[in-house]
């Protein structure tokens, strides 16, 4: 049996002396594992298909819960990507939250949609690729099932307050009024970040240092999952 669909590759790994198995990220089937065999022999033809970041049609052959790449046409490989340090792991992170929290079968377009823009956002794009990162996982913990709630205090409301805390357990940001003893407080900077992230607003270096460094932390509290390209990014932007 054949089979056609588009994807973003999300990671591959070296099987056998010639041959590599990737991670396909689809909209209809979630990430699937293929393999690409031959591919790396000198001058194989499906070598760009084994690179993180291709955006291709692929065309497999499934064998039982087995798939092989027999074709692919390239759409993208956001090469720029590759060529800037910090929008390599902005990409990356990206690439990292599908891997970490999108099983196969999962049925996820809105996320593939994200995905991919953000992609474009980051190759070509003019805004600061932190910024695009930052707006880029608020989004997508909402379609994971990890959102943020956003919208002001949790408990009373209030959208205005000189103190923030942070609960893990709901996801929601409190005033020094309705806090609780196991709730952390954040820099009041960071909160603006992550409202400006939510809105779709350009942040400024300072503000998406603020925000990645937060969502770092929320990301590893609330599933015990490390994204470590994020990690990176809070390292690269650990002075400003």
């Amino acid at each position: 049996m054949e089979e056609k669909l588009n994807g973003i590759v999300v990671s591959a790994t070296d099987y056998r002396e010639n041959d590599k198995i990737i991670n396909v990220f689809t909209p209809e089937r979630g990430v699937i594992s293929a393999s690409l065999k031959g591919v790396k022999k000198a001058g194989a033809k499906l070598k760009f298909a084994a690179a993180p970041f291709c955006l291709a049609e692929f065309m497999f052959s499934v064998k039982g819960d087995k798939r092989t790449v027999i074709g692919a046409s390239l759409t993208d490989s956001f090469y720029p990507l590759r060529e800037d340090l910090k929008k390599f792991y902005c990409g990356a992170t990206a690439l990292e939250f599908v891997k970490k929290f999108v099983r196969e079968e999962m049925s996820s377009p809105e996320l593939f949609i994200l995905v991919v823009n953000t992609l474009k956002d980051l190759a070509y794009g003019k805004e600061d690729c932190l910024s695009v990162t930052s707006e880029f996982l608020v989004s997508a913990l909402k379609f994971s099932g990890y959102a943020l709630n956003i919208g002001g205090c949790l408990s009373c409301g209030k959208t205005e307050f000189t103190r923030v805390f942070f609960d893990v357990a709901t996801g929601g940001f409190y005033c020094e009024e309705c806090f609780g003893k196991e709730m952390r407080e954040i820099n009041p900077e960071t909160y603006t970040a992550i409202v400006k992230a939510e809105r779709g607003e350009t942040l400024s270096p300072r503000q998406s240092a603020f925000a990645l460094r937060f969502l770092n932390y929320y990301v590893t509290a609330k599933t015990e999952e490390t994204l470590n390209a994020l990690k990176e990014l809070g390292r690269l932007t650990e002075n400003v």
